[in-house]
């Protein structure tokens, strides 16, 4: 694929760039395809956590998981476990395995595993990907109308709930969305968050909301920062349970290559690591001094230090070396990466009118945390706070990656990025899930700013935030792929692992049909919402050009540039980075669920190989 989407019969590449591309026939050595097989550039990530992907994976020293996989999207894209066989007084059993998958369908299915786990070596009870709004209850219900959700503070509180589970050991539960954790009361205590009565000087304050997060983490839900810091405080500690004098970083090396090899086993060439510390960043430079890893890596530095005093913009400077230092690696930072908000499906997107949340048992009623009320969503930072941020920035040269869900939350970020635009750097809007069409024309109009869509968790949350949280009206043009290709909009389709699968091959399916999961324990999508779920098909190939050409523009890495090889098109002296196909995905009689990776090529050197697709497809479904 190039600009003029021509098809050529051959690709050269010589010292990790293209070299030649041919319509005749191909070298004597050339490596020979099966007929119908299709080459096209390596795939570009445009936001995820890669390093999170396989956490539940990671065995202790005695070979049991330090977590509890309690999912019900197959993150992971591993086989089906077999069905579970429950004894008659049990019900709600599921089986348990870090090697396959088993759905968890209802809250209670939830409540029974972490009831009935045996600790981990470090003493914690700890469950990974819950989500509230896709487990079903006994009377048919679903998501927030089940009474005993942890989501449900009105009913009882996270704290309540969880140490009436277990009180006997630190618990704590993420959440799928990645912006919530789940505490009892032990968990809280080991974390050592800076909480009224907690006097440490090493204690952790959050730096979004402070007040109202110290009031909710009290009553055991971690938000935002919050939940960042808790999970980067267990991996820490599975880290030095598993470290060695030979193995520094055994868990933290576990994770990167187990993810980056499945990111090049889908196509990726390009991968990203979408709030990565210093420290994180480090990580990944000490696993790839040891072993390179088959893909390159793009990291969003997140400073997670309070906007206020010098030390933010400190951190912007040392990011900024950072980025010189990296230029002739195969890792590259990509820019600073902002939260405006949360997530809309754990009620912490920032919305204001016409867009309200709907009181099917919303939480943060509390009007000690959230004196405002009714509640509609907390902004991270306000305009003020992101235009600041982003002048800090751009004054080092560095562009800024926004993560914004809510409708406010996205007129704040455009305000701050139109506000502060600076000749040849490209700031992105990530998620940008629920603009008007006339911010997606003044977006594109700016010609300096791009945008990512969330595509995949419009196939597995569209029901529950058009039916319980957000109403028809709020979800009608999620995600408006449509509305972004018709003004010119540059855009990347993600999956913002670890909340839905990295599979790019599905994504492309879900923007091109924009079809919905019918999960067999969730009720029928009432009719309201089936009526606006069409809306903002895309063709295949603007949602394969979402994960080459656009997405290399989002990374300022479309054109040769001094320093840089460009990535995302078939080009003479771009990368030599290429997936090869099984079918074309373009071709409108391909079933893009058959659809294997027969090669990723990435630098001139084949990464991955599976020539004649025997391997195991796991489509997400």
């Amino acid at each position: 694929m190039d600009a003029n989407l021509t098809t050529y019969s051959y690709v050269a590449i010589t010292d990790g760039v293209i070299s030649g591309l041919g319509t005749g026939t191909p070298p004597a050595n050339a490596i020979q395809l099966p007929e119908g097989a299709a080459i096209y550039p390596g795939l570009i990530d445009s936001h995820s956590h890669a390093i999170s992907l396989f956490v539940p994976t990671i065995n202790d020293s005695t070979g049991n998981p330090f977590w509890l996989n309690l999912a019900s999207v197959n993150v992971m894209l591993q086989p089906l476990c077999p069905p579970p066989s429950c004894p008659p007084q049990q019900q709600n059993c599921t089986v348990q395995s870090n090697s396959c998958f088993s759905p968890m369908t209802t809250q209670d299915q939830v409540i029974n595993v972490l009831k009935n786990a045996k600790p981990n070596a470090l003493g914690w009870v700890l469950g990974w990907s819950y989500e509230p709004s896709r487990l079903s209850c006994n009377n048919a219900s679903y998501g927030f109308l089940c009474p005993n959700n942890f989501e449900n503070a009105n009913s009882q509180t996270a704290l309540a709930q969880m140490d009436a589970i277990r009180d006997d050991v630190p618990m704590m539960v993420t959440s799928e969305s990645g912006h919530i954790v789940y505490v009892n009361t032990k968990g809280l205590e080991q974390l050592n968050l800076c909480l009224p009565g907690n006097g440490s000087a090493k204690c952790y304050a959050p730096i979004f909301s402070p007040q109202a997060e110290q009031c909710v983490a009290k009553q055991g839900q971690l938000n935002e920062d919050l939940a960042v810091y808790a999970v980067s405080y267990i991996l820490g500690l599975m880290n030095t349970h598993m470290r060695t004098q030979e193995d520094p970083l055994p868990v933290f090396r576990q994770l990167i290559t187990a993810s980056t090899q499945k990111y090049s086993q889908l196509g990726f060439t390009t991968v990203q690591e979408g709030a990565a510390s210093s420290d994180v960043i480090a990580i990944y430079l000490a696993v790839a001094k040891a072993a390179p890893l088959p893909v390159r890596m793009a990291f969003l530095n997140f400073i997670q230090q309070p906007l206020s005093g010098s030390t933010y913009q400190k951190q912007i400077a040392i990011a900024a070396d950072l980025r010189e230092g990296l230029a002739h690696s195969d890792m590259f930072l990509a820019g600073i990466k902002l939260f405006a908000d949360g997530s809309n499906q754990g009620y912490t997107g920032a919305m204001t009118s016409p867009v309200q949340y709907t009181n099917v048992n919303k939480p943060f009623t509390d009007t000690a945390c959230f004196p405002q009320q009714p509640y509609n969503g907390e902004a991270d930072m306000d305009a003020n706070s992101l235009s600041q941020a982003v002048q800090w920035s751009h004054e080092k040269g560095l562009p800024v990656f926004i993560h914004t869900n809510g409708n406010l939350a996205q007129a704040h970020s455009i305000s701050a990025l139109t506000g502060n635009s600076q000749a040849g750097i490209r700031d992105v809007i990530v998620h940008f899930t629920m603009p008007t069409q006339e911010q997606v024309q003044s977006v594109a109009k700016a010609s300096s700013i791009g945008v990512t869509f969330l595509m995949n968790d419009f196939y597995y949350y569209y029901q529950p935030l058009c039916e319980q949280l957000l109403q028809p009206s709020g979800t009608a043009n999620m995600y408006p792929a449509a509305w972004a290709a018709s003004s010119g909009l540059h855009m990347g389709l993600h999956s913002d692992t670890p909340v839905t699968p990295p599979s790019p091959l599905f994504s492309m399916w879900v923007a091109s049909s924009r079809s919905v999961q019918a999960p067999a324990w969730m009720p029928a999508l009432l009719p309201e919402c089936q009526q606006n779920r069409s809306n903002q098909l895309i063709s295949r190939l603007q949602a394969l050009k979402a994960y080459t050409s656009d997405a290399a523009w989002l990374y300022n890495r479309d054109a040769p540039s001094k320093g840089v090889t460009p990535i995302g098109s078939l080009q003479n002296q771009y990368a030599g980075d290429l997936v090869v196909f099984s079918a074309d995905p373009l071709n409108p009689a391909t079933d893009l669920s058959t659809v294997k990776v027969l090669y990723t090529v990435h630098n001139g050197k084949i990464v991955y190989s599976d020539p004649t697709g025997s391997n195991p497809l796991i489509w997400p479904n």
